[in-house]
């Protein structure tokens, strides 16, 4: 009996493995698990259970997965051992006997280790803690980011066990066995570079001197192609002690010196600071984060990143400035020029400067970068010292510079996130962006002076602006320039996208030199890439979209999606999502190997109609719902798989915007054809979150199939509008809608048409007409007997209940709404069950029995939420009040209102 986390996320019962089912159930129990037996709160688990925005019903989703885990320690009879899962207001708690948990006997074996006076001993513990593990941490689960953390972390401490063990056999003398064990992780980790240096330090033990010395070289190579740095300080003193084996001391390599014999005499604490920033305001998260990271350890790195003009060397030296006295003996700048139009400044010349600002006599500056890393090192290894590198191209261009002493701060600023120094240095990212509305709107105001006098025209000029800073005050500059414009005349000419870049130029700077420079760092393929998305007709892109617009694999399109990312011309709004600002935007639009506007528009118009057919395929795998791909369709760059139905609707709300922009960008490439496909693949966003908005995409698509004569198109986009109508209450204009989609679909998908003339006799019933309800739900009858659908006893039933119904018979009403709920397929979708509860309550209400209404009402709510139809929530919901108001009095039926209310503020608007 045991729970498992160190492998696939597994309950592992005494009749073999509980079967868990999806990965968000997986998840879930993995947080619970490692936070157990503490609480663990819904907003938690939300995180951990979604990697983007959650569904509206995140928590109810939760809730019954929670009561699913409930049954599935019952039914295993794990409740015998202790195990409970149990709710506390807001958070759920799993409690359980430590020893049922691996990771919990795992830490418990290597500490017990750790106390160990004897070797062998200790090593045993060691080796039973390992057996533990059954491959990768948290296996089976969704990757979000708590949890890959939490993944990250577990294996970062199967590797100290790892280098724990290897350490204690070399202390038994057992190297080779030593060796075996590095060497299997190093295969698999071979950047890692403490066990890298315990390898190589356990393959010297063992006698194997040259291999020793190979792995060294083997790894220094890795690192430089790979993370574009040298070794590191553990792996370096690794590859000295070898060399001390056979070599002993004396002088190095080059046959110089040792550095600390050249070192000077202290001179004056120097200050190479440029001139303060004038005007310089906010940034107080950003001003506080480099004070945290300056104080919170030995050597600190701070590492301030973002885009071109965001004002990160305005920032970092307002902070140095105001930091003075807290280094006492210098303050050395350096501008590295990685981005600035000319050749990157080279570390040796820096270097060469920094030394003579330290006292060190020109003749005395070594010549190789080496040795003058090594001497400014030396120097500054006691001293209290700000160094800041300003405008780093890469992270080799960093690493000679780095200072390195306890008491030493360094502060680099780049447009690229120098992953390498993060990684190998302990550097801490400080990420800039864009200001805010309000502060960029501040900045404006405070530059332009008396002429801010107009408010909303300093906003529009700010957003125009995209809160660049740089652009900003070139703004500024330009108003300040024309003593008769005011700013909503800036705003005006800003308002031109073709002019927008040359006017926020002033002489040699401005946002289009900024950017230029940038992209000039730029691959050709990341630069295509940067222009096919100026080209986009979506905000945000993730890399199958970025793939269809350039027209290149989706692997390319991730790693260069990261590169641009990497360099702050697209920013992360989400783990895999990139948008541009629209200052890049514009520019990217005019790069030399950007492509054609409508190119761009059909590759992605295309992508969007394949990615919809795969999704609704997930969502109805009978296919009876999926509108055909066109004829001629290439068969194109891969797109989004999808686990499950979750999976599917996920992505529909996720993409919502971008699917509706498609629509609109079909429609301006006058390919009608394409335009309603489109809108009509978009049904399961309608069905699950009906809002007027969505009428504008239909209707633009329904007057397309209209002009082509589509019958396809006619029947799709009329039954969609017409449930859009049904679902928001406009039952007039979804009776007309739905009528005229029956006899299309009738020609070519009578199993859609059956279920079109169901919403019809809502609607009709809505809209008080008795004798039509009964008429579409006989011809609905028709339709599924003749499409041999399964769903045809389900609606014989529904029509026999609405006809007791019209005879007030409510008995024989609720007893075929009964045989109803037997009677649907396990696997229709189309909210059948939900609507039928509801009947059947309305049916047991009319008919005088409350309770039993009460209790089908509530179950049609918890099938509403379970298959994600909060429209339908709200109108269960209203009828629960009206029962309330006779079971409960008028405090009831407010509550369930109030509850309709709150679910229906929650509807998503579409953009």
């Amino acid at each position: 009996m045991e729970f498992q986390l160190l492998g696939t996320v597994a309950i592992n019962g005494g009749a073999g493995p509980v079967p868990l089912g999806p990965a968000k159930r997986r998840s879930l129990l993995a947080m619970l698990l490692l936070r157990a037996p503490a609480a663990v709160s819904v907003d938690t688990l939300t995180e951990a259970l979604w990697e983007d925005e959650p569904p509206q019903h995140a928590r109810t989703v939760i809730q019954g997965h929670v009561s699913r885990l409930r049954a599935l320690i019952a039914e295993a009879g794990l409740d015998a051992y202790g195990v409970e899962l149990t709710t506390q207001g807001r958070a759920y708690a799993l409690r359980l006997p430590e020893t049922l948990l691996d990771v919990r006997r795992f830490e418990e074996l290597v500490a017990l280790a750790r106390q160990q006076s004897e070797p062998a001993d200790t090593a045993l513990m060691l080796r039973e803690a390992l057996a533990l593990w059954q491959g990768p941490a948290l296996g089976g689960i969704n990757g979000t980011a708590p949890l890959l953390a939490a993944a990250n972390a577990l294996e970062e401490s199967r590797l100290a066990t790892v280098e724990q063990l290897a350490a204690t056999c070399a202390a038994l003398g057992e190297h080779d066995r030593a060796v075996a064990l590095l060497g299997k992780e190093a295969a698999t980790h071979p950047l890692r570079e403490t066990l890298i240096a315990a390898l190589i330090r356990a393959l010297y033990r063992a006698g194997r001197q040259s291999d020793a010395l190979e792995r060294y070289h083997r790894t220094r190579k890795e690192l430089a192609d790979t993370m574009g740095v040298d070794p590191g300080p553990a792996l370096r003193e690794a590859y000295e002690e070898v060399l001390e084996g056979t070599a002993g001391g004396g002088r190095d390599e080059r046959g110089e010196e040792p550095a600390a014999e050249r070192t000077p005499v202290r001179a004056p604490a120097p200050d190479l600071l440029p001139r303060p920033p004038r005007g310089f305001r906010g940034r107080a998260p950003e001003l506080a984060a480099l004070t945290g990271t300056a104080t919170a350890s030995e050597a600190p790195i701070a590492l301030v990143a973002g885009p071109a003009g965001v004002g990160k060397t305005s920032l970092v030296v307002y902070w140095a400035y105001a930091h003075a006295d807290a280094y006492p003996d210098g303050r050395l700048f350096a501008d590295l020029r990685g981005h600035s139009g000319t050749d990157p400044a080279q570390p040796a010349d820096v270097l060469r400067e920094f030394l003579l600002a330290l006292g060190v006599q020109a003749p005395a500056v070594p010549d190789s970068l080496d040795a003058a890393a090594a001497l400014f090192r030396s120097m500054v290894k006691d001293r209290r010292l700000l160094v800041v590198l300003d405008n780093a191209k890469d992270s080799a261009q960093v690493r000679p510079l780095l200072p390195g002493g306890p008491c030493c701060a360094t502060v680099v600023t780049s447009r690229t996130r120098l992953d390498a120094v993060i990684a190998s240095d302990c550097a801490t990212p400080i990420p800039v962006e864009v200001l805010d509305e309000d502060d960029a709107a501040l900045l404006l105001t405070e530059a332009l002076g008396p002429d801010a006098s107009d408010g909303r025209a300093v906003r529009e000029v700010a957003r125009l602006c995209d809160g660049l800073p740089l652009a900003l005050r070139i703004a500024a500059a330009r108003l300040k320039g024309r003593r008769h414009w005011t700013v909503a005349d800036l705003a005006v000419e800003l308002s031109d996208e073709g002019a927008r870049l040359t006017l926020l130029s002033a002489e040699d700077t401005g946002v289009e030199a900024a950017l230029r420079a940038s992209v000039a760092r730029l691959a050709p393929a990341d630069a295509g890439l940067l222009g096919a998305l100026g080209h986009s007709f979506t905000r945000e892109s993730d890399a199958h979209a970025a793939a269809a617009a350039a027209g290149i694999p989706v692997a390319e399109a991730r790693t260069g999606l990261d590169r641009l990312a990497a360099a702050h011309l697209v920013q992360e709004a989400a783990p895999g999502r990139y948008a541009l600002h629209d200052l890049v935007r514009l520019y990217a639009r005019g790069l030399p190997r950007a492509e054609e506007a409508d190119a761009v528009t059909r590759r992605l118009v295309d992508h969007w109609l394949r990615a919809q057919h795969a999704a609704v395929n997930v969502f109805d795998p009978g296919g009876s719902r999926t509108v055909p791909l066109p004829e001629g369709l290439e068969v194109g760059l891969p797109v989004p798989r999808f686990a499950d139905c979750d999976a599917v609707f996920g992505w529909f709300l996720k993409e919502q915007e971008s699917l509706v922009a498609a629509v609109s960008a079909a429609a301006r490439l006058d390919d009608e054809d394409r335009t309603w496909r489109i809108a009509a693949l978009l049904w399961p966003l309608v069905h699950g979150r009906p809002h007027p908005g969505w009428q504008l995409p239909l209707g633009v698509a329904l007057a397309a199939a209209e002009r082509i004569g589509s019958t396809e198109g006619i029947g799709w986009l009329r039954a969609v509008t017409g449930m859009l109508f049904v679902e928001t209450g406009q039952f007039a204009r979804a009776e007309t809608l739905l009528a005229g989609a029956v006899a299309p679909l009738r020609s070519f998908a009578p199993e859609v048409s059956c279920q079109v003339l169901v919403l019809l006799a809502i609607a009709r019933h809505r809209h008080g007409n008795p004798a039509g309800v009964l008429d579409a739900l006989a011809d609905a009858v028709r339709d599924a007997r003749t499409a041999d659908h399964p769903i045809a006893v389900t609606l014989e039933r529904y029509h026999a209940a609405h006809v007791a119904l019209t005879q007030d018979d409510f008995a024989a009403a609720a007893e075929h709404m009964a045989r109803c709920l037997d009677a649907i397929p396990d696997s229709e979708i189309a909210g059948w069950r939900p609507l039928i509860w509801e009947s059947y309550g309305i049916a047991l209400h009319h008919g005088g029995r409350h309770q039993e209404a009460r209790d089908a009402l509530l179950a049609a709510v918890a099938a509403n939420e379970e298959e994600d139809l909060p429209a339908r929530t709200v109108r269960a919901l209203a009828r629960l009040g009206e029962i309330a108001a006779v079971l409960d009095g008028p405090s009831g039926e407010a509550a369930y209102l109030a509850r309709a209310e709150q679910v229906e503020k929650s509807l998503a608007r579409p953009h």
